[in-house]
């Protein structure tokens, strides 16, 4: 019994073991399938999807909170996207149990009070992690794919704050632009882990 207890933890070690960050990993796997499991789940199981949206975003956003400090960064930009990213998985969490329990004042809290402008910010702080992170922490052909993932995300976020100045918002599809950050992310977790890094 202790032999596959030991194969079976030694498999495990394998797949994970050698990543800069697992939790970043699975962090950016969530997030980048939370989509489709979302609409798979309304298709098979005729739940919201919504819901099972921002429990999947909560998930990630949570183990986000946890990877940032698997990345060898200064402490208070560490410190920044931990709280940024733990706060915005709080946000997620409420905002998916407010559409399971009908409570008007819990939706107004979770999507008029801390969704919004808060959540925006919070995703801002992130952000300036992951610019954190491309600066001081990637290396590579990794680093040229933040550059060119991060930029676009910037230009997007520009956009975005220019058409709010306006009272307009962009098109759908450009919100998709959030998902190149975490394809780095993906990317950069997965890296073989180096002496002193």
């Amino acid at each position: 019994m202790n032999a596959i207890r030991t194969l079976v933890n030694c498999q495990s070690l394998k797949v994970t073991g050698n990543m800069r960050s697992p939790r970043g990993f699975f962090a950016a796997l969530v997030l980048l399938f939370a989509i489709p499991i979302s609409l798979l789940c309304q298709t098979a199981f005729g739940i919201e999807f919504e819901i099972t949206f921002h429990f999947l975003l909560a998930l990630s956003s949570g183990l986000i909170a946890l990877a940032v400090f698997d990345f060898k960064l200064p402490a208070w930009i560490t410190w920044l996207g931990s709280v940024s990213a733990g706060t915005v998985a709080t946000i997620f969490l409420l905002q998916g149990v407010s559409l399971l329990i009908p409570s008007d004042a819990l939706f107004t809290l979770a999507y008029q009070v801390l969704g919004g402008p808060l959540e925006s910010t919070l995703v801002d702080g992130l952000m300036l992690w992951f610019i954190a992170l491309l600066l001081r922490g990637s290396q590579g052909k990794t680093r040229l794919f933040g550059v060119a993932a991060l930029s676009i995300f910037g230009c997007f976020e520009l956009y975005r704050y220019g058409l709010a100045f306006i009272g307009a918002e962009p098109a759908g599809i450009l919100k998709l632009t959030i998902l190149l950050p975490f394809i780095w992310l993906l990317l950069e977790s997965k890296k073989k882990l180096v002496a002193g890094r």
